[in-house]
């Protein structure tokens, strides 16, 4: 019967998620839940995912747990009909599919997979038992997302709290009060995007940055050392590639860092590399052209706001590369790596363009209505291009030129506002041209792979 198939089907991968589980946390292998649960983040729509990430908080990441757990069961109850070669075949295709090349970790989910469901004791489950047996795999469920948040807020509580690092003060802001949003963003409000279920908490003493080249390490580098080379102070703002044309994940804070050319330098890089990859903790990377790597633009990064970074935003070291979406700024980097051929990180790898510029975009903070008309106010970004001039109008009428804040730096979005005559309409559209005279898009592109193009419109009421 099927509901037998797939109580079979489910009890074997939770036994086999005992001893898999016991492996990750004493021999630091890699979790299949955790592998395809960032799969499914990835791979989710933004504008499902980001509505998601709001509503649930700390809590959507472990449930994206609960759907890896149910493709692990979902592949078991496929090959139950093939008996032992199943589940080695179920092995060899997610593997693929997913990535994930750790013996020890396979070997630690997939015998216990395959000798439960190839037990011929539980091949039939009597009907009087069947609520025992949905409890079992209710607890199953609930225990694979209950781990996921204790062992986040396990590190989090272990993280390294941010210190001062640089006398810093917010720049003085008087732009359009109560109509545009802070020149700065304060760390607690920047946004914090990462593709990991559970974020790394780095010990910074245990913590070393390797500069390598070919399988060599050329430099070793303690934080110490890093906190104590010259740094750079600037404003920058990121921009996330997942934003739609409604969502605005986008932050500007001030930065101090060094360059690449302070840790080795451009004379000594091996003959023949083509590109610098930046690698994290994690897993996550990408790549810099190496003219790029080398440029005053590339920074990396050691504080945020006056403090050392926190664990939300790449502590102890993580790459600014204004001119690209967020994620090319690699966060908790561990590794430097001078290549001899093209790197393909963790979203080029899913067909995402390896040149992540930034598009044009706007958006709109607030509208309030007055007297004389409609009063607009918001930001507009295209990384390192600038903006040179911005346009509102209200329900299809003529643009009107909107007033521009002087931006921070040439690494930071400008802020703008307009005053629009008292018509009648259901909508106000912002439009940006930037420093290279390109308008902002009129029509939606899609946000794969490039990042999302297209106007900026809000509904009044």
């Amino acid at each position: 019967m099927l509901s037998r198939a797939i109580a079979r089907s489910s009890l074997a991968t939770l036994a086999g998620l005992i001893p898999h589980y016991l492996a990750f946390y004493w021999l630091h292998t890699p979790l299949w839940t955790e592998t395809i649960a960032e799969w499914i983040m990835a791979n989710t729509p933004s504008h499902l995912a980001v509505p998601l990430l709001e509503a649930l908080g700390s809590w959507a990441k472990p449930l994206a747990m609960t759907g890896a757990l149910a493709t692990l069961g979902f592949a078991v109850f496929l090959t139950l009909p093939l008996r032992w070669i199943g589940p080695l075949l179920a092995a060899l295709l997610l593997g693929w599919a997913f990535d994930y090349h750790s013996w020890v970790g396979q070997i630690s989910l997939w015998l216990p997979v395959t000798l439960v469901a190839a037990s011929s004791r539980i091949a039939f489950i009597p009907d009087r038992r069947r609520f025992v047996t949905s409890a079992v795999m209710s607890s199953g469920v609930v225990a694979i997302a209950l781990e996921s948040f204790l062992r986040n807020q396990a590190l989090a509580r272990r993280a390294v709290e941010p210190v001062p690092l640089w006398p810093f003060q917010p720049p003085p802001d008087h732009f359009a009060p109560g109509l545009v949003r802070k020149a700065l963003t304060p760390t607690p409000e920047f946004y914090g995007m990462s593709k990991d279920t559970v974020d790394p908490a780095i010990n910074p003493a245990r913590w070393r940055l390797k500069i390598t080249a070919g399988g060599q390490t050329l430099k070793e580098y303690r934080y110490s050392e890093l906190l104590g080379l010259p740094r750079v102070d600037r404003y920058v703002t990121l921009r996330c590639v997942s934003n739609t044309l409604k969502s605005d994940l986008m932050g500007t804070a001030a930065w101090s860092g060094i360059h690449l050319s302070q840790l080795v330098e451009r004379s000594a890089v091996p003959h023949g590399a083509c590109e610098v990859a930046i690698i994290g903790i994690d897993g996550h990377g990408d790549s810099l052209s190496l003219d790029y790597a080398f440029s005053d633009e590339t920074l990396l990064a050691l504080g945020m706001n006056g403090k050392t970074l926190d664990r939300t935003h790449g502590f102890p070291l993580r790459l600014l590369v204004p001119r690209y979406y967020g994620f090319k700024n690699v966060k908790w980097i561990s590794e430097i790596s001078f290549v001899t051929k093209p790197y393909f990180g963790t979203w080029p790898r899913m067909g995402y363009t390896k040149e992540p510029a930034v598009h044009i975009s706007s958006h709109i903070d607030q509208i309030r209505r007055a007297p004389e008309g409609w009063k607009v106010g918001g930001v507009s970004f295209a990384g390192t291009r600038g903006i040179r001039a911005v346009e509102v109008r209200a329900g299809g009428g003529p643009w009107i030129p909107a007033a521009l804040d002087r931006p921070l730096s040439p690494f930071t979005w400008t802020r703008w506002f307009a005053l629009l005559p008292p018509v009648s309409a259901n909508q106000v559209e912002a439009r940006a041209m930037d420093g290279d005279g390109r308008w902002q898009e009129s029509r939606e592109g899609p946000l794969f792979p490039n990042g999302v193009t297209g106007p900026t419109i809000r509904r009044l009421g």
